[in-house]
Formats: structure tokens, C-alpha cells, sequence
């Protein structure tokens, strides 16, 4: 039997994102209808945010969203 494959959509959405007390422009990564992770710029890198805390930062964009998309998957 083969499996069938699953189409899964991921999506990057604009959104204010909390970081201790301030809120500042950035994004969340969703996965259907699953939240998996927030980015914000800070300081010319992109940082995860998670429970309002900074986890690590990255030189771009792209770093971060894969960053998040292993970890969820690892997660799992």
C-alpha cells in the first residue's frame, strides 16, 4: 500500500507580537489552523518569540521560519 500524501499549507501572517511589555510588528507561522511560532525584527536580526520571551535570533528571515518548521516537526 502507498500513502497517501498530505497537503499541508503553512502560512506567515503580519501581526503585533508582545515581547515583555512592548509590542512590536512581526509575524506568526501557522500551520492549518495551529499557531507554531512567532518572528520579530529586532535590532537588524529576526528573532523567535516564545511566551513573550526572545528565544534565539537569526540574520534573516527565512533562517527563523525554518528554524520553527524543525522544531514543530521534531515536536511531533
Amino acid at each position: 500500500m502507498s500513502k497517501k500524501d498530505k497537503k499541508i499549507e503553512i502560512q506567515l501572517s503580519d501581526a503585533k507580537i508582545a515581547v515583555g511589555k512592548d509590542n512590536y510588528d512581526g509575524y506568526t507561522l501557522t500551520i492549518g489552523k495551529k499557531l507554531i511560532g512567532e518572528i520579530v525584527e529586532l535590532d537588524n536580526q529576526f528573532a523567535i518569540v516564545k511566551n513573550g520571551n526572545v528565544e534565539s535570533f537569526y540574520k534573516d528571515l527565512e533562517k527563523a521560519v525554518e528554524i520553527l518548521i524543525e522544531n514543530y516537526n521534531l515536536a511531533k
